[in-house]
């Protein structure tokens, strides 16, 4: 599938200096609108949410740990707007190989049933985001799996394509990789 996340510059922009403010993982939703084009889809970002420190139950260097209600509020943010949401993150310091770590991949899996009971079906993406790499992935239809996004294109004032790292679908690169994670 020729699945892509289209996000407009000035959202980028403000989603980069609010995820590498610091040392800690920081946390955002995008809203966006699924348009099924060329046998795959493509995720139009509308508007974007930034999750603020109090919204989290645990915010440390390396995990991250949302309120329920936080994660109730953002829910209804998208219900209303009637778009997809997409859980973005970062992971400060990963530089030009960002992965999503194994506690990534266990609670963003649980969080896509939830959205896909929240939202009424529409896809679900999840993204992390490095200072200088991305990677990304999507549910939708029957939410089965995780599938590929092939593309992130940031558009507008600059324009940008990035390429996911693939991490979700590639075995990890000897223990050590996710020893912060375990």
């Amino acid at each position: 599938m020729n699945n892509n996340i289209i996000i407009p510059s000035a959202i980028a922009e403000t989603l980069r200096r609010h995820f590498f403010q610091n040392e800690l993982e920081q946390g955002a939703f995008l809203f966006a609108e699924a348009k099924h084009e060329n046998g795959g889809l493509n995720l139009v970002v509308a508007d974007c949410y930034l999750v603020p420190a109090s919204g989290w139950e645990v915010q440390v260097e390396y995990y991250l740990q949302m309120k329920d209600s936080e994660r109730a509020k953002i829910m209804k943010l998208a219900r209303e707007k009637t778009l997809c949401a997409i859980d973005c993150h970062s992971h400060p310091r990963a530089c030009d190989d960002v992965w999503f770590s194994p506690s990534d991949v266990a609670g963003i899996t649980e969080f896509a049933q939830y959205a896909k009971w929240k939202l009424g079906g529409k896809p679900f993406a999840a993204m992390v985001w490095g200072e200088q790499s991305i990677d990304a992935v999507l549910w939708q239809d029957e939410f089965s799996h995780a599938e590929r996004v092939v593309r992130v294109n940031i558009c507008g004032s600059t324009n940008q394509t990035l390429i996911p790292t693939g991490s979700w679908f590639r075995a990890p690169k000897g223990k050590h990789r996710f020893a912060l994670y375990e």
